[in-house]
């Protein structure tokens, strides 16, 4: 990480990109995708974009879309210089304590400077090569209607999605399960649920309904700083498999929770790691301790999905990553072409050639801001 990176000029974006649907989670519903994109501008007029995955409110991490843009502007913007390593600057994110989403999205910017006047990628990092085919999951939302969520997934099989994943929490309808059961059990659909860490010790009656009708992992169900509620429900429910989420920020999360026997599975979010590097770091952990992991989503923008597909592409063993195409999300995607599947896959070849619209960043900019060097 000794390679030289200019800054000329950093352009600070919040987005707002309408979404085709609403979408509900534990966490709540959303209607559109309100982001922070960094536009990293070099010397030689080199520009590497870097999303910034958290969401507009604390209701997932403590970061938030627009204290994350304050945070660049008062602690991290001040300290880049004109001229400087690479090393330097990770130096310089790192002295920030939190905030994974906003460095990560600062050093994917970096990154793509770093790729583009040294060349090298992902090859030089981790040991394994990259595959031609990634596969793909779609998210669900939670659904109220039995009919709509039928349909849904009917078409979601007929797509040849490689994982369905539910969102769930304690006050789900789980007659609308019922009603698709037969759906995901005769057409052997390989399910998942993720609660976001909304389930409770008081809840542990109707999180029975998910931890024994189906064998399958379930991710995140209790809070990050639960680990309590995680031990009585492995005690009550011995066969319950968990992939971690949130309380995933450093790579001592992982090694924690692998040595507690408390995972089975790792859904690795860039963002919500600090970055390419750390990112890096827990890949190359988990493939030296048999940890299953996949890289998972936060509707992220074609920007941050390129970033995640690419990073994809290095885990052959994943069953499925939450990567849906850009269709499934957005009216309109600010990256082009936008990113498609074929039958569950994305094909690694029909990146090579995605670019970012810059007319399309600015329409759906509300409000930009320019640190020049």
């Amino acid at each position: 990480m000794e390679q030289t990176i200019t800054l000329k000029r950093l352009e600070l974006h919040l987005i707002d990109l309408p979404q085709i649907m609403s979408f509900r989670s534990g966490i709540g519903t959303r209607n559109s995708r309100e982001a922070l994109i960094i536009k990293w501008i070099d010397a030689e007029d080199n520009v590497g974009y870097g999303e910034c995955a958290c969401r507009p409110d604390p209701y997932y991490s403590v970061e938030y879309r627009d204290a994350a843009a304050d945070v660049i502007q008062k602690f991290i913007a001040p300290f880049l210089k004109k001229e400087q390593s690479y090393a330097d600057i990770l130096t310089i994110l790192r002295k920030v304590r939190g905030w994974n989403f906003t460095k990560g999205a600062v050093e994917a910017a970096v990154f793509q400077i770093a790729k583009k006047k040294e060349g090298f990628d992902y090859s030089d990092l981790l040991t394994a090569d990259p595959i031609d085919k990634i596969p793909v999951g779609i998210s669900l939302g939670i659904y109220q209607d039995k009919e709509e969520c039928y349909e849904v997934v009917k078409q979601a099989i007929e797509d040849g999605f490689q994982r369905l994943k539910f969102k769930i929490s304690p006050t789900v309808d789980t007659t609308v399960f019922e009603h698709i059961n037969p759906l995901l059990f005769d057409n052997k659909v390989h399910t998942g649920f993720d609660a976001n860490g909304s389930f409770y010790e008081k809840d542990l009656d109707a999180f029975a309904y998910f931890a024994n009708t189906y064998q399958t992992v379930i991710e995140q169900p209790f809070p990050p700083d639960r680990f309590d509620v995680l031990q009585k429900a492995k005690k009550r429910f011995p066969t319950l498999q968990i992939c971690a989420d949130e309380e995933v920020k450093h790579l001592g999360d992982v090694m924690k929770l692998h040595q507690l026997k408390a995972i089975d599975e790792v859904n690795l979010k860039i963002g919500r790691v600090g970055g390419i590097t750390n990112s890096i770091e827990i890949l190359n952990y988990c493939e030296a301790e048999g940890i299953a992991c996949w890289i998972g989503g936060m509707f992220e923008t074609g920007i941050g999905r390129l970033a995640n597909l690419e990073l994809a592409s290095y885990l052959p063993n994943a069953k499925a990553h939450d990567l849906s195409p850009s269709a499934r999300y957005f009216q309109e995607d600010i990256i082009s072409p936008e990113v498609t599947m074929n039958r569950g896959f994305v094909e690694l070849k029909t990146l090579e050639t995605c670019f970012v619209v810059e007319e399309l960043l600015e329409k759906y900019t509300t409000k930009r801001i320019d640190i020049v060097k």
